[in-house]
């Protein structure tokens, strides 16, 4: 299963299972006065100015951390996973949580395990970096731009996810220093690591644009490449769903939905990443207990082995793009 233990603290099994394998930080309050803390960042301005909103309609929300030392202008970027919804009561269901809502999230998180921990022996080129967790509020990794609203139940969801990153990037180039970074690794594990290959060029591109035009932008998508596959759990027919519900032809790689047809296919890793420009360093399991029984639906060992080869080729080309 797709946990990106390497990043999330764990939570009790029975709090652990969301739609794409990975586990929520726990959303406990922390001491200001922990080296740990972060700070969280409501995207009011946003909300305002570009209706940027959660499923639910409040603003979207990310925590940070100021780097120290000869980490001051350097920068670690975590777009959180947690799935997708694929139907309108399945969004509807998600905008009454965390995955849906920012109505909830504290004010403050600790943070100090793997590409967020202060220890050099533990994360030896990070340690003392910009961090950032980008929380995951819009139900289709950071993707959607649909400018009308749909009721449900009573309840009005919203599709504005790359308005939410949109105003999280600008918020961090205006007020915590993201101008002025040398050095930045935009990541995200299991959805957030599709939004990392979804969204790596726009972050590279407004980073160079806004800020330095020398800034060393490079992406580490962590267990995102989802292969476009339509076995019995109808994976390719949810996201295809999500792509047109969300509109998300205008929240993708622009490259990509200027090539592929249908364009729809710029929702799934393996077509997106032909089109990155920016360097990108996938960390990705050859065997996921998660996707083979999400995304392929079979138990049976020579399909798990072709989808585990499909998946090794398709790094392996994506690798070979930007040596």
């Amino acid at each position: 299963m797709v946990l990106c233990t390497r990043l999330l603290a764990l939570l009790p099994a029975a709090l652990a299972v969301l739609h794409d394998g990975s586990t929520p930080v726990p959303n406990v309050e922390a001491p200001l006065n922990d080296p740990a803390t972060m700070i969280g960042i409501k995207l009011t301005d946003a909300l305002t100015q570009d209706d940027a909103k959660c499923l639910d309609g409040t603003p979207g929300f990310y925590y940070f951390r100021a780097g120290t030392g000869d980490g001051a202008d350097k920068w670690y970027i975590h777009q959180e996973g947690g799935g997708w919804c694929e139907s309108l009561d399945d969004c509807l269901a998600r905008s009454k949580g965390n995955l849906g809502s920012s109505s909830a999230y504290t004010s403050t998180v600790s943070m100090d395990t793997g590409y967020f921990s202060l220890d050099p022996a533990i994360n030896p080129l990070m340690y003392n970096w910009n961090s950032v967790f980008f929380k995951y509020c819009d139900g289709n990794s950071f993707s959607g731009s649909n400018s009308s609203t749909t009721i449900v139940s009573g309840s009005t969801l919203h599709w504005r996810g790359k308005h939410i990153l949109n105003g999280g990037i600008s918020d961090m180039l205006a007020h915590r220093g993201l101008d002025k970074a040398t050095d930045v690794v935009v990541s995200g594990c299991s959805a957030g690591g599709l939004a990392t290959f979804l969204h790596c060029d726009h972050w590279a591109d407004r980073i160079k644009a806004e800020g330095s035009a020398s800034a060393n932008v490079v992406c580490m998508p962590d267990s995102g490449m989802f292969l476009d596959h339509e076995g019995p759990p109808k994976y390719h027919s949810g996201m295809t769903w999500a792509f047109w519900q969300q509109n998300s032809s205008s929240g993708v790689n622009d490259a990509c939905i200027a090539t592929e047809q249908p364009v729809s296919n710029c929702m799934f890793a393996e077509h997106t990443m032909k089109h990155i420009r920016t360097p990108t360093f996938p960390l990705q399991s050859e065997f996921d207990s998660w996707q083979t029984a999400n995304d392929l639906g079979s138990t049976d060992v020579g399909l798990i082995n072709q989808y585990g080869a499909n998946l090794t080729r398709l790094v392996h080309t994506l690798s070979l793009i930007h040596i």
